[in-house]
């Protein structure tokens, strides 16, 4: 992938490249403040080791390690949100425009520091909590979090990585994970749903309209995330699923584009598919090798960041 002022428009001038190109579009600098959200092939590392500047600040949640599980904190500054739903969620909590009910929640059994009862959020990956008001207490302090890093960012980054997604039966939302997730619950509580591409695309719609009603003038990023599911829960070949799911979202991507000013399309799939499977995944032939991720981020850089 490069950055250059006049794309490529025929196949051959690919072909003998090995270039995909994006328009140089200098809309952001090193000042600005990312809000990212969404599946997480590119970590907010990689940004941040430019010294860019990152939100939501996932650390600051406030949680004791005995009483809750916050996904990989205090370790790992990590909170994946892999469809467009769940992306939409969460903006419209922290707006304020969705609350969750105080019994929204699955009582699970699985090993924690307090014993053998959790209580699981269903919206978020791995969040459970050793009773109700402690759960409550966890989501309050992410709302805020990330409500905090929503009202400080200058630009949008969103990735999505699937269009196979399970509907809590109980509240018509849809879930943050598949059943089972790591001992989590779900197998009882959801069912599955093969989402549209009518409604994903009504999905990130709301959410860049709601960005833009609150931050009319940040710069959007949107990219799908080039990490194949790890299973298909449909009577199909997960190959096949995952294919067709990541074109669902890159048409999605690109229809809005199109119909929003300022939002723009990184070809992170493109450039990690084309590159070949042995050039650009690991060895599971699903995770993004760590020096193909840099290079997306320097061609990155090349495109939208003003020179210092």
């Amino acid at each position: 992938m490069a950055a250059a002022d006049k794309l490529n428009n025929k196949y051959g001038d690919f072909s003998s490249s090995g270039v995909i190109t994006i328009r140089k579009n200098a809309v952001f600098t090193r000042n600005d403040i990312f809000f990212t959200m969404g599946s997480c092939f590119a970590e907010r590392l990689a940004l941040t080791s430019k010294q860019v500047a990152c939100v939501p600040s996932y650390r600051n949640i406030s949680f004791d390690p005995a009483q809750a599980i916050v996904d990989e904190l205090p370790g790992r500054e990590h909170m994946n949100f892999y469809n467009t739903f769940t992306v939409r969620l969460q903006i419209e909590q922290m707006l304020g425009l969705w609350d969750q009910a105080n019994d929204d929640w699955w009582q699970i059994k699985k090993p924690a520091p307090w014993g053998p009862i959790c209580f699981q959020d269903p919206y978020r990956r791995l969040i459970l909590a050793k009773s109700p008001e402690v759960l409550k207490e966890v989501i309050e302090s992410m709302n805020r979090e990330m409500r905090v890093g929503f009202d400080a960012a200058t630009a949008f980054i969103f990735t999505f990585g699937m269009t196979e997604v399970f509907i809590n039966r109980a509240s018509g939302k849809v879930a943050a994970q598949k059943p089972l997730y790591r001992g989590g619950g779900g197998m009882q509580e959801t069912t599955l749903h093969v989402s549209s591409f009518q409604e994903n695309y009504a999905n990130v719609m709301a959410t860049v309209d709601m960005v833009r009603q609150h931050k009319p003038d940040a710069p959007i990023i949107l990219t799908v995330s080039p990490v194949a599911l790890a299973r298909t829960f449909q009577d199909a070949d997960v190959v096949t699923a995952n294919t067709e799911g990541k074109s669902v979202l890159r048409a999605v991507l690109g229809q809005v584009c199109r119909e929003r000013d300022n939002v723009h399309y990184l070809p992170s799939f493109e450039l990690v598919t084309y590159g070949g499977l042995t050039r650009s995944y690991e060895e599971d032939l699903r995770h993004v090798k760590r020096s193909v991720v840099d290079d997306i981020v320097e061609q990155f850089f090349n495109a939208y960041f003003a020179p210092s």
